[in-house]
């Protein structure tokens, strides 16, 4: 029985070409010509972490984008359609953010003493009753009531956004 080592070694790394040229692709981008966005949010002067930015289009040219920021406030758009972290396409934007928090209930299992009990009932009433905490005001979440806008140009696009609590 002859062996070929030498040609199961080449059709190996073909196979392993092929799979990686699929999965990356040709180098060809399709979707959207977007531009770069950047930004950072603040809320009363503070970096804001785990907030969803929206940038709304204003006129039909736009697409609408969005992100989430990090522990430092930054964040990076993503268009739909487009490479994420890209941003979106030149354009006029309304810009909203939005924070909420739901508050935290135990997970009662069946190891848990309290499963089965009135004080699990009790603390699934509860939940299921709680309101979400609003950590961004309200009138940031819609592109009506926002003051916020950006202008995307071509290039490279930074923004910096300080939001104000109702307090300040």
């Amino acid at each position: 029985m002859r062996r070929y080592p030498h040609c199961f070694q080449c059709l190996s790394f073909l196979i392993l070409g092929c799979l990686v040229v699929s999965f990356f692709g040709c180098g060809q981008s399709s979707g959207p010509n977007v531009q770069y966005v950047h930004g950072v949010i603040t809320l009363d002067g503070a970096p804001i972490e785990g907030a969803a930015v929206f940038f709304s289009p204003e006129d039909s040219s736009g697409i609408g984008a969005s992100g989430m920021t990090q522990s430092d406030g930054s964040f990076t758009l993503n268009a739909q359609a487009a490479k994420p972290g890209a941003g979106t396409v030149v354009g006029e934007y309304a810009v909203t953010v939005s924070k909420v928090e739901m508050l935290e209930f135990p997970d009662i299992d069946t190891d848990d003493p309290r499963y089965g009990t009135a004080e699990q009932e009790r603390l699934e009433e509860a939940a299921s009753r709680a309101k979400p905490k609003v950590i961004v005001p309200e009138k940031y979440n819609t592109p009506e009531s926002s003051p916020l806008h950006a202008e995307v140009v071509s290039g490279m696009n930074e923004f910096k956004f300080d939001l104000v609590s109702k307090g300040n």
